[in-house]
């Protein structure tokens, strides 16, 4: 009887443990050039949703640009830093707390990748992760516009 409570333990602390690792999403693609252009990173379109694409207030060194869709059905926004730990500081110390607030959410270092996933209080679906030097956020206002965003962005794929 006892090995049966163990294994049921076991196999229940497994499935919560699998749910919430969050997404598992291919991140390890090369990051953009140091002089690549904002073309060379954001899609033109996505779906039929043109870019707009506008550069982030933040203090130097950071460099940050966002790219909306639509009437805001996707939105990506990508932050260049000096280097790779300048990068996970900043997403530790900036971009986890508002996944933290998130009422579904994961954020974690995997192997030495910082990456944060989440639903926010509208339902709006998030992603989030350190490629090197660069830190990109991905979110859509439903499961279908964030798939559309993830199969076309180029530093991501399922």
């Amino acid at each position: 009887m006892k090995k049966a409570h163990f294994l049921l333990a076991l196999g229940f602390f497994t499935i919560i443990f699998i749910a919430g690792c969050g997404p598992d999403f291919k991140t390890d693609f090369d990051p953009p050039p140091p002089d690549g252009k904002l073309e060379d990173i954001f899609p033109a379109t996505i779906g039929e949703m043109p870019v707009n694409l506008s550069r982030a207030k933040l203090q130097p060194p950071l460099m940050g640009f966002s790219g909306i869709y639509g009437d805001n059905n996707v939105v990506i926004n990508s932050i260049r830093l000096p280097d790779k730990t300048s990068a996970d500081d900043y997403f530790k110390r900036a971009i986890v707390p508002n996944f933290d607030k998130m009422k579904n959410h994961f954020r974690g270092q995997i192997n030495g990748r910082w990456r944060a996933s989440g639903t926010d209080e509208s339902d709006r679906r998030w992603f989030g992760w350190v490629n090197n030097n660069w830190i990109f956020l991905i979110n859509a206002s439903d499961k279908n516009y964030f798939k559309m965003a993830i199969n076309a962005f180029k530093y991501i794929e399922e």
